[in-house]
């Protein structure tokens, strides 16, 4: 044989292993990406599922009846009354003898709706 033919025959069968080799590399390659997007899209299908089961329980938990039927049952609170409502410019905020604003707040409060108070008396009786 030829040396030529010898080093084509080789160097064909070389470049046939060297795919083969290539081919089985990058086969196993994708196998393994495959695997990380399923167990991707698998997590991105539980995540989905816990989405969905607390968006339930949070449209349970706030549900108004059952908010209220908790506010009623858990804090003690009566209905507003009109007197208890005043409008903020309404507060002179006068610090009498070192009070606090908290306390200020409280004393100037209770003074206006004892003035609303008197002030409703009054009109209720003028009629």
């Amino acid at each position: 044989m030829n040396s030529t033919k010898i080093a084509t025959v080789s160097l064909c069968v070389s470049l046939f292993f060297l795919l083969a080799f290539s081919s089985l590399i990058m086969k196993n390659k994708v196998q393994e990406l495959e695997k990380e997007l399923n167990t991707i899209n698998n997590n991105i299908q539980e995540d989905i599922k816990a989405i969905h089961v607390l968006k339930a329980e949070w449209s349970h938990l706030n549900n108004p009846t059952r908010l209220r039927k908790l506010a009623s049952k858990h804090i003690s609170l009566n209905p507003i009354q009109a007197e208890q409502i005043i409008n903020y410019s309404a507060l002179p905020f006068n610090y009498e003898n070192g009070d606090s604003r908290r306390i200020a707040a409280q004393k100037n409060i209770s003074k206006y709706a004892e003035q609303r108070r008197e002030l409703k008396r009054l009109t209720s009786a003028h009629r």
